[in-house]
Formats: structure tokens, C-alpha cells, sequence
């Protein structure tokens, strides 16, 4: 990654596997040595009072990783990581589009990673157009078929 020019990478749509993709290339990227940080923009460590598994793998393996409970909102927890970017080979910014389609982030804020140091990888179900035009790769994760419907009797969702 070093001298290289920075990419950013997109990761969106309906299916199961967005936040994993994005999970992979920071590995990767950390068994590389390079330093990494994963911003988990709308989600939190915790689920049913237990911390969720790649919450406590990345702190295990001594991935850095910030909350929305750290910051109490996404754009707040992106001002900071804006703080700290170029400290970084790699960012990881789960949920950022969904953060976005929400509105607690502003589209436009995407540009502000136009020449950053490090790789971006950015996960969420929305792609909006100018993440569309900023973006170097965007992979679209579509469900073919998803167990939780048939689970729990919810009808309707986006899969």
C-alpha cells in the first residue's frame, strides 16, 4: 500500500456479506502489517449484553476500533476519524452508507476523502451517486435467499 495512491471501496446493497467484505480486506490488510482502523458507524459492540464476535476479534488481534457509543452519533465519530485518517494504511467505515441514507452524514462528505493517505473501504445497502463517482470498486451484495423471513415471520424487508 505504501506509495501507492489511495482507493476507495464500496461494498453495498440488500445481501448479507457487506460488513464481512469489508472484515476481509482489512485482515488482510492488518496480516500485511499494515495499521488499520475500523470505525463501526452505526453499529455497536454489544448485542443481547454480549460484545458481537468481530468486535472482540479485531481487539484481540490489537485492530484499532471506535464505536457509535463512543462518539453518541455517525457524524461526530466521523469528524474524528477525518482527525486521525492519515495514521492509518487502511479505514474501515462499516455502515458509513447507511449513515448517509439516514442523514446523519451528509452525501457530500464522501469527497472528503478524495487524497487521503490510506485505502477506504466503505459497507452500507445504499449507494448514492456520489459515492457512485468517488468510488474506485463498488461490489454489490445481493441476497438470492435469506433465512431471516422464514425465522421470524417478518415480511416485506429489503432481501
Amino acid at each position: 500500500m505504501e506509495g501507492d495512491r489511495s482507493v476507495l471501496l464500496a461494498y453495498v446493497g440488500g445481501g448479507k456479506g457487506k460488513t464481512t467484505a469489508g472484515l476481509g480486506v482489512a485482515l488482510r490488510a492488518w496480516g500485511h502489517g499494515y495499521r488499520v482502523l475500523v470505525a463501526f458507524m452505526m453499529k455497536t459492540p454489544l448485542y443481547m449484553g454480549e460484545e458481537v464476535g468481530e468486535y472482540k476479534a479485531l481487539r484481540r488481534l490489537g485492530i484499532d476500533v471506535v464505536t457509535l457509543e463512543e462518539f453518541g452519533n455517525p457524524q461526530a465519530m466521523w469528524e474524528s476519524v477525518l482527525e486521525v485518517l492519515d495514521s492509518y494504511d487502511l479505514v474501515l467505515l462499516d455502515e458509513f452508507n447507511y449513515a448517509v441514507r439516514q442523514g446523519f452524514i451528509a452525501p457530500g462528505e464522501i469527497l472528503r476523502l478524495r487524497g487521503v493517505k490510506p485505502h477506504v473501504v466503505v459497507t452500507g445497502n445504499h449507494l448514492w451517486p456520489e459515492l457512485a463517482d468517488a468510488a474506485d470498486l463498488i461490489s454489490e451484495i445481493r441476497a438470492v435467499k435469506h433465512y431471516y423471513p422464514k425465522a421470524t415471520g417478518v415480511k416485506g424487508l429489503d432481501w
